[in-house]
């Protein structure tokens, strides 16, 4: 089979949304690198609003719970402190900022109207901030009473797990989303 032949055999809800996807991916990776990086914008609120969120959720479980925000050129952490020892290190790769912008990338590239995929964004953002302050919750208190499970739960069982439960997400608007609706 040739691939003109192969090409034109998938379906053209696919093709689009697949010219989409790397569309959205060239765009957010240039404006990303070039412009948001440098500037720390998202990220520097981003970090900042995990750590405090955190802060909060650990402060319904121990007392003298307090926040470090050290932001300089080599350093892009917020460091939380029960009773002035650190406990969990919150930086900007843990802000959870891929998670967003892959969960709304995939938003614009699937079929929908723009008041159900507004919906989609805020309510979702909102629950990937929720997940991923309890993430960083769970990873400090595991720092604190079960050591040995720290690394596997932060590299590889929490960060799975916030991808099932965002890519649930994204099922739920797969599947009430028409094909044909106008964006």
């Amino acid at each position: 089979m040739d691939i003109k032949a192969y090409y034109n055999k998938i379906p053209q809800l696919v093709k689009s949304f697949l010219l989409r996807a790397l569309l959205i991916f060239i765009g957010w990776q240039l404006a990303y690198n070039l412009v948001l990086l440098p500037a720390r914008v998202p990220d520097t609120f981003l970090t900042n609003a995990t750590a405090f969120s955190t802060e909060k959720l650990l402060s319904v479980f121990y007392h003298n719970v307090s926040t470090i925000y050290l932001h300089t050129i080599k350093s892009r952490a917020a460091t939380i402190l029960i009773d002035n020892h650190k406990i969990i290190s919150i930086a900007d790769p843990c802000n959870a900022l891929d998670i967003y912008v892959l969960y709304i990338s995939f938003l614009f590239c699937f079929p929908g109207n723009w008041k159900r995929r507004l919906k989609f964004i805020v309510l979702g953002s909102l629950y990937i901030f929720l997940l991923n302050t309890i993430r960083c919750g769970l990873i400090a208190w595991l720092n604190i009473n079960y050591r040995g499970w720290v690394e596997i739960s932060h590299h590889y069982i929490f960060t799975t797990a916030l991808y099932l439960l965002v890519f649930y997400v994204w099922v739920l608007y797969s599947k009430k989303g028409v094909p044909n609706e106008t964006r």
